[in-house]
């Protein structure tokens, strides 16, 4: 019972995260979706970040307890081939909700103002979560191929990860660029991300027992 609830975490998880999007756009006049940052919807000085904070705060919550979920499942249903990725897959991805939960209380720099040691410390951070969101999909892709039954998911694994990793990096080229589809680049990549994972959630969260499939 205890496991099925932290999978249920991974599956509300991008559900907290799109409505926070929603809402932080719906809520500030001017903002684009299209050429503007998540980031900056809870930059220093934004309005509303009193309302998205704990959103963001809570999604990245959910995301650790998934995590943690995730690492108990591999070692229940996995031997020693699956351990070898799919534990490091299942840390880094607590890793990554770490990193973007402290992303919340390191806010970017509003666009032309002067760079701050917060804002650097909140690139860094998001540099770790792009990184270790990247190497979570892969490993666990390459978990899934060691479970005859789930090799499926294997390559609908590798497929996402491929997609994050090649919108990854043209949005960090537009957003270098300040190009105006900079916030569509970027959405791009989080909802690779975020479908992967709600997917991933679903399939655990509905297998019966460790070994039921």
């Amino acid at each position: 019972m205890r496991n099925k609830i932290l999978m249920l975490c991974g599956m509300l998880a991008p559900v907290v995260y799109v409505i926070a999007v929603i809402i932080g756009g719906i809520l500030r006049p001017g903002y684009s979706h299209r050429s503007r940052f998540v980031s900056e919807l809870i930059e220093a000085g934004a309005p509303n970040k009193s309302l998205l904070n704990p959103l963001f705060a809570l999604y990245n919550l959910l995301t650790i307890a998934f995590g943690i979920g995730l690492f108990t499942r591999v070692r229940a249903m996995s031997k020693n081939e699956g351990k070898v990725s799919g534990s490091p897959g299942a840390l880094l991805l607590v890793a990554e909700g770490i990193f973007g939960f402290l992303i919340v209380f390191f806010p970017q720099d509003p666009r032309g103002a002067p760079v701050t040691s917060t804002g650097k410390i909140h690139i860094a951070l998001a540099g770790l979560s792009s990184l270790t969101t990247i190497l979570t999909i892969f490993l666990m892709g390459f978990w899934f191929r060691t479970i005859s039954r789930w090799r499926g998911y294997s390559i609908y694994s590798f497929i996402s990860g491929i997609v994050v990793f090649i919108s990854g990096g043209l949005a960090a080229y537009t957003g270098a660029t300040l190009s105006p589809i900079l916030g569509l680049m970027e959405r791009i990549t989080i909802g690779g991300y975020l479908q992967w994972l709600f997917v991933v959630a679903l399939k655990l969260f509905s297998a019966q027992t460790p070994g039921s499939e």
